[in-house]
């Protein structure tokens, strides 16, 4: 900047505004001088004197000659003088001549000197490329000297002098009088819009604001607001395009960087045509990368925030780098690439040669001096190399530079020697002596690495293999002495022609060598695992031999070994005592043995235990993959008996146990097919043991079957569904356990249909509709048969022969012989599956409905039906409480003792079978007592179809009645004559009483009771008598202070209230 040049700016603007408004002339002398010799003489001053030396002259002389005649003349010597100014003292000195010029001729000088100014800036065309350097340079120096016009007020707006330009000239400016600009803004558009791309005119806007920055972006006075303003925006919208052009080239550079690379490593040469390319677009890159710095910093805006992104994130690579080594204790190294610190301070430490001369001065001169020819010198040195290992190699790189030997034949007969030497294991020392003396063999060098180079690519296309060069060729890589093009050329080479011969052998000897090495090294570790990507795709290639995989993989492995990753450990929920010792029980000492014991110990602990020990006893029973398969059973049997009284933690199992099947269903894991197995188990106990009911199981088949699946329609052969591809079988292989594993479709597994009022035919529909279910699911089910892939595994074939021999006895169960009859039989499948889901639903409502009345009725009944009823629930435990040594008590402890006894030889499912009829009995009693009061209490008149009903009903209970009486007496019978023979056999004596036990519903004595049986202060009994077949019950009235009544009394009462307590909590769970 030229601020020092201000004042006199300031100066020059006054004098020459004077000019232009004619108020003042240049001081001239009182003759003028009109000779031609002065003139001439003018005229080449003025051309050649614009400087900072000569300018006074060049004034004096202005003052003093007349030169009107002469004045075009004096006008192109004084242009071509200007095209030549470029220092900022002699723009100065040009400044003075012209102002002079033009205070004494005014616009006659001005305007012509304007024309051939314009004339000399024009842009060249295309034809003029050659001139092109010339032209910048004059259009630069003529640009400054127009701002210092302009400014000085010299020059004003193109308007004044349109009457003095050429008209070639007022076209290519595009000059008009309508356009009122400034002459400087109208040649700064027409400049710096000429192939900016170029950047030709990237100097000319340096240097322009170099001058001007400081008058165009600070304030000040010397040129107008509304003139700054607009050069302002011009230069900023320049910068702005700069700064674009500047990232494109800095895209276009990388590219061709990248692009070059690919090229070298292909061919392993370094095309000359496509670098010069690369050379051209980086200078470019820099030259608008230094200019933009500069505009960036007058203009004040901010550079590109991606400009420098490469060079950061190398630097931020480097620095990762360096950090990782240091905080692992150059474990990478020792581990990774070098065997020891030893072995990579030897191939990454290399002392200089100045180094060793100042720590060796002259230790092998007395050797010597022993010969005198250089032949003779040479050839010691090379038997001494030769024995590297006894001899110090540093002093060995110290005597070879002081024989001073380092001509053309000593490099041959250096070069001859490390070709025919066949000591390899010498070849890293022979290495490391070149590394050292790297600057004066650099020739030896080069032709060591192209003669290797030569001897690669023979190996590579022909029958042969020197192990010797390859090792030499790693040897120099290991000291990055190999430019990187040549050696991943031969990488790449090697990796397309594995299949070729010794190609194989030779990339394994150069990546066991030296694999390690790129790939850890950060200026070739990007290119090292493009290449061993490259070789894991060669490897996919179908011709290539089991041998040569198992190689690639082996050569793979040397290269980047597996790390061996570090399990986390997972955290263990720290449990309590109560806690592990549900979980105890639970997983490990359940079996069909324990079961019983580990019932009764819940059952009395269960209310003790607090919400960590409520959710530990929902993990084991939600997690049956946890139990022994055999003991699958026992822990469904256990859950099964906390269903009365502990409804919640039944459904959240059961709830939990469905979900994680889904689960599986989504996730498909192969190592989770045991646990997913024994989940289905699991769910197959828990409908054996009443849990849950088959609407509920076969819903699950169904899902099982067609999760996953477009709108849950499985299609033949269909590979897009990636859970259930057609050639996985597990689906098949679960639906084939759960339906095994069920012991039968026909059980009443609803626990809200005890207490219905028509349960005899109830479950006739039911079983009815587990038929129509179970056949139109195992229709489906051969449906999703045929969309597998055939033929099916020998197991799978096996359970499914299983499956359809344990329910060929169902009429809606029917195997097809071909697909077609399976399609055919769906359509009517589907339909009956509707509609018996539409009737279960129908039913459900029904019974939900009438179970909330028979409840109602139930609670408002009188306090002697529910302790009777109690009593009757509970007969059995209370027996050995009563006290009583009447003859019933006796037999009925015997009975109890017959019913151990037979119970030991009895196996777990008749055991079943026993617990599920005595459940059956219970719910017969309770259906003729609310079948009675519900038909009592109703005070509405029946229809025909429903007295209709009502009969068959009764009918049917009589007959169940005298079943039961049978099956009662028979099994007394039998039981009385076995203890007959016991007691004959003690005491001789046998038991005088043979009577079979009275149905439950002799003993409802609310139906029989007078008025006056519940009179204040007795309570009634039930005494059973017999009058020869003849079996009665008679009412017995104790007086209510008796000690037997008062318990009895009492015991009724808690059970009522237990009772009362259990409607309310189920009435909340429901809400």
């Amino acid at each position: 900047m030229t601020t020092e040049f201000d004042g006199r700016r300031k100066e020059l603007l006054e004098i020459n505004s004077k000019a232009w408004a004619g108020e003042y002339d240049f001081p001239l002398a009182t003759k003028l001088d009109s000779s031609l010799k002065k003139n001439s003489a003018f005229i080449k001053k003025v051309k050649t004197g614009l400087n900072q030396d000569q300018y006074a002259n060049v004034l004096k002389d202005i003052g003093s000659v007349s030169i009107e005649k002469y004045l075009s003349e004096v006008i192109v010597s004084i242009v071509d003088g200007l095209c030549k100014v470029s220092k900022n003292d002699d723009i100065n000195a040009a400044v003075e001549v012209v102002s002079a010029l033009h205070q004494r001729f005014g616009k006659q000088f001005i305007g012509e000197l304007l024309n051939n100014i314009l004339v000399q800036m024009m842009n060249p065309s295309k034809s003029d490329d050659k001139d092109d350097p010339s032209c910048v340079t004059r259009q630069k120096n003529l640009l400054r000297l127009v701002g210092e016009f302009y400014i000085v007020g010299i020059l004003g707006t193109a308007n004044d002098f349109l009457d003095d330009l050429d008209i070639k000239v007022i076209r290519v400016y595009s000059l008009d009088k309508r356009r009122n600009e400034p002459i400087l803004t109208l040649l700064l558009k027409y400049l710096l819009n000429f192939d900016i791309e170029s950047g030709r005119s990237l100097n000319m806007v340096q240097s322009f604001l170099r001058r001007y920055g400081h008058i165009i972006f600070v304030e000040d006075e010397l040129l107008p607001s509304d003139t700054k303003n607009v050069l302002k925006q011009i230069f900023l919208i320049y910068t702005e395009a700069v700064f674009g052009i500047m990232m494109k080239l800095k895209k276009q550079v990388h590219k061709l960087d990248v692009r070059n690379k690919k090229a070298a490593i292909r061919t392993g040469r370094i095309q000359e045509t496509e670098q010069l390319e690369l050379d051209e677009k980086t200078k470019l890159f820099e030259h608008f990368k230094s200019v933009a710095s500069f505009l960036s910093q007058v203009c004040t805006i901010p550079l590109p925030n991606d400009l420098n992104d490469s060079a950061e994130e190398v630097e931020e690579e480097d620095n990762a780098i360096e950090v990782v080594k240091q905080a692992a204790s150059s474990d990478e190294d020792l581990y990774g690439v070098w065997e020891d610190v030893k072995e990579k301070n030897f191939y990454t430490v290399i002392p200089s040669l100045g180094e060793l001369m100042e720590a060796h001065p002259e230790i092998c001169e007395s050797k010597s001096t022993q010969s005198n020819k250089d032949g003779e010198k040479i050839q010691e040195f090379l038997d001494r190399l030769e024995d590297v290992r006894g001899n110090n190699l540093e002093q060995l790189v110290v005597e070879f530079n002081n024989l001073n030997l380092n001509n053309k034949a000593t490099k041959n007969r250096i070069m001859r020697f490390f070709i025919e030497t066949s000591t390899v294991n010498n070849l890293k020392y022979y290495t490391r002596f070149l590394k050292i003396n790297e600057l004066n063999l650099s020739e030896l060098i080069e032709e060591l690495i192209i003669y290797l180079d030569k001897g690669f690519r023979s190996q590579i296309h022909r029958n042969k293999l020197n192990v010797k060069n390859i090792l030499f060729f790693v040897e120099l890589v290991k000291f990055k002495m190999v430019p990187k093009h040549v050696v991943f050329h031969k990488i790449r080479s090697l990796t397309l022609n594995i299949t070729s011969t010794n190609n194989l052998e030779i990339l394994t000897v150069f990546y066991e060598h030296v694999g390690r090495f790129l790939l850890h090294d950060a200026d070739s570790k990007d290119l090292m695992r493009e290449m061993i990507g490259l070789l894991k795709e060669k490897s996919k290639q179908s011709n290539l031999k089991v041998n040569d995989k198992l190689a690639i993989n082996n050569l793979l492995i040397t290269v980047e070994p597996p790390v061996a990753k570090v399990q986390s450990l997972r955290h263990v929920p720290k449990l309590s005592s109560k806690q592990k010792f549900v979980a105890k029980i639970l997983r490990e000492e359940l079996n069909a043995d324990t079961q019983p014991l580990v019932v009764k110990l819940f059952k009395s602990k269960f209310t003790n235990l607090g919400q960590p020990e409520f959710q530990t006893m929902v993990d084991c029973f939600s997690s049956p993959n946890l139990v022994n398969y055999d003991n699958i059973p026992s822990l469904a049997k256990t859950l099964s008996n906390f269903g009365e009284k502990n409804k919640f933690l039944v459904v959240l199992c059961v709830d939990t146990v469905l979900e994680n099947i889904i689960r599986g269903l989504e996730l498909n894991d192969f190592r989770m097919n045991r646990t997913r197995m024994a989940q289905v188990k699991f769910l197959a106990e828990l409908y054996n043991y009443k849990v849950i009911n088959f609407k509920l199981v076969n819903d699950m088949l169904y899902r099982i079957v067609c999760y996953g699946h477009p709108q849950n329609q499985p299609l033949p052969q269909n590979w897009e569904v990636e859970i259930d591809l057609p050639n996985n079988y597990f689906r098949v292989q679960i639906c084939c356990l759960l339906l095994l594993s069920i012991k039968s479709i026909f059980m009443d597994t609803d626990v809200g249909r005890k207490k219905s009022s028509n349960r005899a035919a109830s479950i006739k529909r039911r079983n009815d509709i587990n038929k129509n279910l179970l056949g139109v699911f195992l229709t489906f089910f051969q449906y999703y048969l045929y969309c597998k892939e055939a033929p099916f595994p020998v197991d799978v074939r096996f359970k499914l022969d299983d499956l359809f021999k344990k329910y060929k006895s169902i009429p809606t169960v029917k195997r097809y012989d071909t697909i077609n009859e399976v399609i055919a039989s769906l359509d009517g499948a589907m339909q009956r599956r509707k509609e018996a889901e539409l009737l279960l639903e129908k039913e459900d409502e029904a019974i939900e409905n009438e179970t909330e009345g028979v409840d109602s009725v139930t609670v408002s009944s009188d306090d002697d039906s529910d302790a009777n009823n109690d009593e009757e629930e509970e007969d059995d435990d209370e027996s050995d409480d009563d006290g009583d040594d009447d003859d019933d008590d006796d037999d009925d402890d015997d009975q109890e003792e017959a019913d151990e006894d037979s119970a030991a030889d009895v196996d777990d499912s008749e055991d079943d079978d026993d617990e599920s009829d005595e459940s059956d009995e219970e719910d017969e009693v309770l259906l003729d007592k609310e079948l009675s009061r519900v038909s009592s209490s109703s005070e509405d008149p029946l229809s025909e179809a429903e007295k209709a009903r009502l009969e068959v009903e009764r009918k049917f209970q009589e007959d169940l009645d005298r079943e039961f009486q049978k099956i009662m007496l028979e099994s007394y019978g039998s039981t009385q004559q076995s203890q007959s023979s016991q007691s004959q056999n003690l005491s001789g004596k046998s038991s005088t009483f043979k009577q079979s036990l009275p149905l439950p519903s002799q003993l409802d004595l609310s139906k029989r009771s007078s008025p006056r049986a519940n009179q204040q202060g007795t309570v009634a009994f039930g005494l059973l008598t017999k009058n020869g077949k003849n079996q009665k019950v008679k009412q017995l009235n104790l007086p209510s202070d008796n000690i037997f009544a008062e318990s009895v009394v009492r015991e009724q009462e808690n059970r009522k209230r237990d009772k009362q307590r259990i409607i309310t909590l189920a009435s909340r769970m429901d809400d």
